[in-house]
């Protein structure tokens, strides 16, 4: 009896040590796509445990990378989003472990009446019995975790991609609002020095007091303007060190440019490059999942054998005999076809959301290309037609008002117009570059030969 049972428990031992096995749960661990997939990214640590890398606060300029970087590192819900993936990665261990043998112990013919009143005619069962899994059901289930893992990964870089754009459509944000505190400032020095020379021709009776007036008015407008650009461009700064994950704002100064402003590319070439979309790519993987899906179904149709064995004592003679046995259920009633037909109307519903997605994906490719062709032509519009109109005409009007030859609304009216189109020009290349900023992370990819904010 005794060597019966360090047998088995031995053999319990070794199938303890085998599922404890240190082995790699999945080879298929995809690489970031080449939208800056050379930067480095937030990879979850062997041990949920592990403390997350430490950060360290940008002091002086940034540069478009070191945004982009910081943000790919620190991000919190691209951190989560890994964490999600390294869950799904678990689950594959999960689901290709066998089922746990079961021990069991069972005493018989005691405590009743008379010669069953002891343990004397007892009859003491132990045996170990395993589940042996029929249908392939294992494999099909790893499979089917592989493929949920696959989903997973696509999701990180839709994140990926997502934290790629907001970075971007930050860092323009910034730069933008850089540009427009100058232009404030400079605005608010032309109209003081406007005002100094009206002042001075109304002290000499060459200018009626009205238009000094006016003056006050027009340098009253330009503080407050100063003041919401300032306040817009904190509020801006704030937003960008919030993507990686920072409540303060440490560095200076963005150091990109918005003036380079590419051709764009051609509708065609763009149409190309769609495949690396997220919302198109991880349909392969869907479409695979929901086939999985199928197979684990129609394997749990199949009943699991149970075998087993053990050893015998009856206390009554003092003897030992060995126990075999073997189950297999019945499968009469519950082939488990309820399920195997929702898995085939969810793999049908999945092929149809999958053509879907094909045309909204297309659909917002036309759309992107179309305004990111709006905003060039706007761009190279006023930078070759508005503005040196302009700077033209603000130039005669004030060498007229200086000659005596106008008043000093003409020069006022100059003015707004070439500060209002330098605004709008600022404007329509933030305009542009936030909307190629999104179709680079709508494709996974740069479309252009540079980018241009380096």
């Amino acid at each position: 009896m005794m060597r019966l049972v360090c047998s088995w428990v031995l053999l319990l031992f070794a199938l303890w040590v085998a599922g404890c096995a240190n082995t790699p749960l999945t080879d298929e661990r995809p690489q970031a796509g080449p939208l800056a997939g050379d930067l480095p990214t937030f990879q979850t640590p062997p041990s949920p445990e592990a403390v997350s890398l430490e950060k360290i606060e940008p002091t002086g300029d940034l540069s478009l990378v070191q945004a982009l970087s910081l943000s790919l590192l620190h991000n919190p819900r691209l951190e989560a989003s890994a964490w999600q993936l390294s869950a799904s990665e678990a689950a594959i261990l999960q689901n290709r472990l066998s089922p746990n043998p079961v021990l069991g112990l069972k005493v018989e013919n005691f405590g009743g009446n008379g010669a069953l009143s002891e343990f004397d005619s007892a009859v003491t069962t132990l045996r170990i019995s395993q589940a042996i899994e029929l249908g392939h059901k294992r494999s099909r289930r790893t499979r089917l975790a592989r493929n949920e893992y696959t989903k997973s990964a696509w999701d990180y870089e839709a994140q990926r991609l997502t934290v790629i754009e907001e970075t971007g459509h930050g860092y323009v944000d910034v730069l933008a609002g850089q540009q427009e505190l100058e232009l404030a400032q400079q605005a608010l020095k032309l109209a003081e020095d406007l005002h100094v020379i009206v002042k001075d021709r109304t002290v000499q009776g060459v200018t009626p007091t009205s238009e000094l007036d006016k003056t006050v008015v027009q340098v009253t407008a330009r503080e407050i303007d100063l003041e919401n650009k300032t306040q817009q461009l904190s509020s801006a700064r704030q937003r960008l060190a919030a993507l990686w994950g920072s409540s303060t704002v440490q560095f200076s100064r963005l150091t990109g440019r918005l003036t380079d402003v590419q051709d764009v590319p051609k509708l065609d070439a763009l149409r190309q490059l769609v495949h690396r979309n997220p919302d198109i790519a991880r349909w392969t993987a869907e479409i695979a999942a929901r086939k999985a899906a199928v197979d684990v179904s129609s394997a749990k149709a199949i009943p699991n054998l149970t075998v087993g064995g053990g050893m015998r004592r009856f206390n009554a003679t003092n003897q030992d005999a060995y126990v075999f046995e073997l189950g297999l259920p019945l499968p009469l009633v519950n082939r488990n076809q309820g399920a195997i037909r929702r898995a085939k109307f969810d793999l049908l519903t999945a092929k149809a959301l999958k053509r879907d997605s094909q045309t909204s994906v297309h659909t917002r490719l036309i759309e992107l290309h179309n305004t990111l062709n709006a905003n060039h032509h706007a761009v190279t519009a006023l930078r070759d037609q508005s503005l040196p109109a302009a700077r033209s005409a603000f130039d005669a009007a004030q060498q007229a008002f200086q000659h005596g030859v106008t008043d000093y609304i003409n020069v006022l009216d100059a003015e707004r117009t070439l500060i209002n189109t330098q605004y709008k020009y600022i404007e329509s290349m933030a305009a542009y570059h936030k909307t190629l900023v999104t179709l680079e992370a709508f494709l996974g990819t740069a479309v252009t030969v540079e980018d241009a904010l380096l």
